[in-house]
């Protein structure tokens, strides 16, 4: 079967963000995104091609078509200050909590003991003291959560869009990342 094709433009179109809007307006992935028109390195696309595998039903076309009409494309980003994301971790529900710290402190299947070891930004350092202190030293329940809580900010700094609707909790919105 050929795959279907929805073209669209002219416009701005930045197509890993018109990716994950597609997708949280909850249509199916696309099999492929081709952006063209570019004016040079960092510019967007003035034309984007939305690739399915099978055809999307009308409701589907409406909802990919209002998707596409709405999207604004983000600019230049800069990583958030580790206080204000820690803010925002600190206003989760208990629950909501308990549901990234589980994510982020299992195992990796064949890699580290906890999911946030592989982290490679620029708070790695900082993350493995954490771990160290976690697991080591012996806190109090107190310092166990404010640890925990801060070594999520630093996940989150290196990794912006890790708590942005995530797929253990979509009901989490937390962005590591503001306009530069």
């Amino acid at each position: 079967m050929a795959a279907t094709i929805y073209p669209y433009g002219p416009g701005s179109y930045k197509t890993e963000q018109l990716a994950t809007e597609i997708t949280a307006a909850g249509l199916p992935a696309p099999s492929d995104i081709r952006g063209s028109g570019y004016a040079g390195p960092g510019t967007f696309a003035t034309s984007v091609e939305v690739v399915y595998a099978a055809p999307l039903t009308p409701a589907g076309v409406n909802t990919l078509d209002a998707v596409v009409a709405a999207h604004v494309p983000a600019g230049p980003r800069k990583a958030r200050p580790l206080w204000k994301i820690r803010a925002d971790i600190q206003a989760l529900t208990t629950t909501q909590f308990n549901n990234v710290w589980a994510d982020l402190s299992a195992a990796v299947s064949g890699g580290p003991p906890r999911k946030y070891l592989q982290d490679y930004g620029t708070n790695a350092g900082p993350i493995f003291v954490f771990d160290w202190s976690l697991y080591v030293t012996g806190p109090t329940a107190a310092q166990v959560k404010a640890g925990q809580i801060s070594l999520t900010a630093m996940y989150v700094q290196d990794n912006p869009s890790y708590l942005i609707h995530p797929p253990f909790d979509s009901s989490i919105n937390i962005d590591g990342s503001e306009p530069a």
